[in-house]
């Protein structure tokens, strides 16, 4: 199916729900990720972006290109971190459980993006679309699993705990130079094992 149509199709999805958000990510990772970095404006990566920032433009959330051309930033001002996000959702007297709660009720559909709090906003955008985009979609089931468990926490300081684990623990969460930090990198030694005789 062509880029315009599959466009089409999400966008008559329900405005920045859970769904949509996470279609136009698929949509990204399946043709951005393809793309060369000299792409036109009219490239898939301009396309998709224009498309979801239509659909984000009330909660003040821009899509941009990373520092990698196919990876996408979320932005409301300056980006933010995972850590930073955690840690303002946990800032509650109930240690974030409430943010969870709401949160789970946007992706359930009984709730709007612009009735989530502005970090719920970023955190909902950054999951859903962005992480997407990456290529995480099998993640989205461990994210829900995680924020059940915080909004469901017996304490404060167990949901600000769990926020912060979700934060330094939940896979999509690395930085381009964490992840590539573990990438294999061969000892010089490793090429004469591999030579012919």
């Amino acid at each position: 199916m062509p880029l315009t149509t599959e466009l089409g199709e999400a966008l008559t999805l329900k405005s920045g729900s859970a769904n949509q958000l996470a279609y136009l990510g698929r949509l990204w990772h399946a043709y951005v990720w393809l793309e060369p970095d000299t792409a036109a404006a009219t490239g898939a990566r301009t396309r998709i972006a224009d498309a979801i920032n239509g659909q984000l433009a009330t909660a003040k959330i821009k899509i941009t290109r990373g520092f990698q051309a196919y990876d996408p930033v979320v932005r409301r001002g300056r980006p933010k971190r995972y850590v930073a996000l955690a840690a303002t959702l946990a800032a509650g007297t109930d240690g974030g459980a409430g943010q969870a709660t709401a949160i789970i009720e946007w992706i359930k559909g009984t709730r709007e993006l612009s009735a989530l709090s502005e970090p719920a906003q970023e955190f909902a955008v950054i999951t859903h679309f962005a992480e997407l985009g990456r290529g995480y979609s099998s993640q989205l089931d461990a994210l829900y699993k995680r924020l059940v468990g915080i909004a469901g926490a017996g304490s404060a300081v167990e949901a600000a705990a769990s926020w912060a684990d979700l934060a330094t623990k939940w896979s999509p969460v690395l930085t381009y130079k964490e992840d590539s930090g573990t990438d294999y990198v061969p000892e010089k030694d490793d090429d004469s094992s591999m030579s012919s005789d």
